[in-house]
């Protein structure tokens, strides 16, 4: 039996040793082939804050839309769910669930809204508008 596993185990410790030359060379390769052609860098200036207020803002201005569309999208699929679901009550009520989250989850978008609109009425500040007050 022993004589029998034996040149198996030669074959497969051949065929290991192989692949991890193979590894090792193709590393290699690559490694100088990224220290070949990859561009110098050099010193760019520090980031100031107000690219980050700039990145503030502009995900504020896409959160409204970006949740226009996730409901619409939740409401497609919903509305597919109920459809497709053949009269399976545990498949309808998977349905009808997604489309209580989508219906949720817009109320609390526009409602977050409206309660940042009263805010501004009521203070006059618009908190939807991000700024860094300058330093001293």
């Amino acid at each position: 039996m022993v004589s029998i596993l034996l040149p198996v185990l030669s074959i497969f410790q051949r065929t290991t040793l192989h692949n991890r030359r193979r590894t090792l060379a193709l590393s290699v390769i690559l490694t100088g082939l990224l220290v070949v052609f990859t561009n110098p860098v050099f010193a760019q200036p520090p980031a100031q804050l107000g690219d980050a207020v700039d990145i503030i803002e502009n995900i504020i201005k896409l959160l409204a839309p970006a949740a226009a569309i996730a409901f619409l999208i939740m409401l497609i699929i919903g509305g597919f769910q109920f459809v497709t679901s053949g009269g399976d009550p545990k498949a309808a009520g998977a349905a009808r669930t997604t489309l209580t989250y989508a219906v949720i989850g817009i109320v609390l978008v526009v409602a977050v809204w409206l309660i940042l609109l009263v805010i501004k009425t009521v203070t006059g500040v618009n908190v939807t508008n991000v700024q860094i007050p300058p330093g001293p």
